[in-house]
């Protein structure tokens, strides 16, 4: 009964599901896309056995695959690929974009952003440099790519 119930709440909902994606997409192919990446993401997991959880599990889905197509549009904000994402051949550009982005941080987040994404070390190892948790370290770099995002977005490259 779980296969037919998803296949029946997929079909009376598709135009309702590829409305809501628009709504957060806004590109009529990616629309298209998730909406079927959202029934077979569905497919492959445990069948809903009822309508309303094919229907509360499917608009989930479809806003979670909606989710992870906006974060892939956006700009990598890698520091190593900095060059390919400002756009510009001169290298004196992207050095100044470089410490701009990194002048928002507090010289914690700083060090220890430096140390995972242009030293290469893993959390461990970083945490050990700086004498913080692991946890700690996680925190301070999930801080540094949210006010370097937040950097790169003010400037509108």
């Amino acid at each position: 009964m779980g296969a037919d119930t998803l296949i029946d709440t997929f079909s009376r909902l598709r135009v309702k599901l590829h409305r809501a994606a628009m709504g957060l997409l806004r590109n009529e192919m990616e629309a298209q896309d998730a909406v079927q990446d959202a029934f077979v993401n569905l497919w492959g997991a445990r069948m809903p056995e009822t309508d309303a959880e094919a229907r509360n599990r499917l608009f989930l889905v479809l806003r979670n695959v909606c989710l992870n197509k906006l974060r892939s549009r956006r700009a990598s904000i890698g520091l190593d690929g900095l060059e390919i994402t400002a756009d510009t051949t001169d290298t004196g550009d992207a050095e100044r974009l470089k410490k701009l982005a990194l002048r928002a941080l507090t010289p914690q987040q700083r060090e220890i952003f430096e140390l995972i994404v242009l030293g290469d070390m893993d959390y461990p190892e970083a945490a050990a440099r700086v004498g913080l948790s692991v946890e700690a370290v996680r925190t301070h770099m999930s801080r540094a790519r949210k006010k370097i995002r937040q950097q790169f977005t003010n400037l509108d490259l």
